[in-house]
């Protein structure tokens, strides 16, 4: 009987270790190259105070990370243009004031803003996995 109660407290302490606290993040194509999103198009790995630069054509200026907890990141997007709107898919928070867009998003979520789709692709250790597409 105690060899079965330390052999399932064993096989629960290694489980345990596989939980929430040590998440295994996606790798991004282009790696934490943040310069890869010059054509608004990539796929990094982006740490908490990142500021991602974006084309005109996206009518987003840049995107800066301003937070990531074990589960969300939060965003500022900066817009460029006279129009500014924005929105949220999946489970996520949004607001907008003049040209910045704050959102706090989930993993799988996404946002987007004027010309750009941000998703949320996993998130760990004060970096976040993003991808941007122009639309």
């Amino acid at each position: 009987m105690l060899r079965r109660v330390l052999a399932s407290l064993a096989v629960l302490a290694l489980v345990a270790g596989c939980g929430p606290d040590s998440p295994e993040l996606p790798k991004p194509a282009d790696g934490g190259d943040l310069a890869a999103c010059a054509d608004g198009l990539c796929e990094v790995s982006a740490p908490v105070g990142a500021k991602v630069a974006l084309p005109e054509r996206t009518n987003v200026e840049s995107v800066i990370v301003q937070a990531v907890d074990t589960e969300t990141v939060m965003l500022l997007a900066r817009g460029i243009g006279k129009r500014q709107g924005g929105s949220c898919a999946g489970k996520c928070e949004a607001s907008g004031t003049g040209k910045d867009f704050k959102a706090k998003l989930w993993a799988g979520s996404e946002l987007t803003y004027n010309d750009l789709s941000i998703r949320l692709l996993g998130v760990g250790d004060r970096t976040a996995v993003l991808k941007f597409t122009p639309q």
